[in-house]
């Protein structure tokens, strides 16, 4: 009887500090992430910045707009991370104010800059078509599906992650893979400008980006296994869900459609 009051007692104390542990590293995951995708981002886009000389064009107004508004939501992601890992929580509260505001706001950006990148026929860094492209044929209006879809994806993940701001474990997971949307753009540039080096990785981009996708998308659901043991379900079914949207909906579906079709030439007139 005494071994057992013993063990009790030992096990008692020490399940705070446990519990404790896996919440200081949970926090720390998610700072991670945001970081992670703000360092993609910089290598994504930065090397046509600096090295203009296989660019089709400079930015526009529009373009430099939504860039600003894009990097300012993922350095508030950051900081409501850190916030959540230092304790933070009232402040965490009232900045998450400014995240409906900028999600529209790049929401919208985004529509108007991909569409107008439509009627263009090109985008104006060069990476995306070099990365999308082998052969350097014409730019197909269907093809505006994705990058639009993206946004569409980014903005339903963000409208549910503040319908459940009251509930932690699911709003930070809807949060975190709201950002995987994000990702799929800096890939391919990072692709595209390295085909303008190598010709050889002309139209390797589909091939590089979607392995990555996956990762991301179930980055949670791994780490919840290792660190918790168990799958949280959102971690598992929403990135399915958006795997088979993105990968067989999208693609077998709807691109291949009349309607989809005369919709995208509509769009870029």
């Amino acid at each position: 009887m005494k071994s057992t009051g013993v063990l009790q007692r030992v096990t008692v104390e020490t399940a705070p500090a446990v519990v404790g542990n896996r919440r200081r590293v949970d926090r720390w995951f998610y700072i991670s992430a945001a970081l992670f995708v703000i360092l993609l981002s910089f290598v994504g886009f930065g090397p046509s910045i600096i090295d203009q000389s296989r660019r089709n064009g400079s930015s526009t107004l529009l373009v430099t707009a939504h860039g600003i508004v894009a990097g300012a939501w993922l350095l508030l992601f950051l900081t409501q991370a850190t916030l959540v890992a230092t304790r933070q929580a009232a402040i965490h509260r009232r900045l998450g104010m400014l995240g409906p505001v900028l999600a529209v706001v790049m929401i919208v950006l985004g529509f108007i800059v991909t569409i107008q990148a439509g009627r263009r026929g090109y985008d104006l860094s060069g990476d995306l078509h070099r990365a999308v492209s082998r052969s350097g044929r014409p730019f197909n209006p269907a093809s505006l599906l994705f990058p639009l879809a993206e946004f569409l994806n980014f903005g339903v993940l963000v409208a549910a992650g503040l319908w459940y701001r009251y509930r932690p474990d699911i709003h930070k997971r809807l949060m975190l893979l709201a950002m995987v949307p994000l990702a799929k753009e800096p890939i391919l540039h990072v692709v595209g400008h390295l085909a303008g080096h190598w010709p050889s990785l002309r139209g390797g981009g589909i091939i590089v980006s979607v392995p990555i996708t996956i990762l991301l998308l179930f980055a949670s659901a791994i780490y919840d296994r290792v660190s918790r043991g168990r799958i949280h379900p959102v971690s598992l079914w929403v990135p399915i869900l958006l795997f088979a949207w993105q990968n067989v909906i999208l693609v077998f579906v709807v691109l291949s459609s009349a309607l989809w079709r005369e919709f995208s030439a509509w769009l870029i007139q």
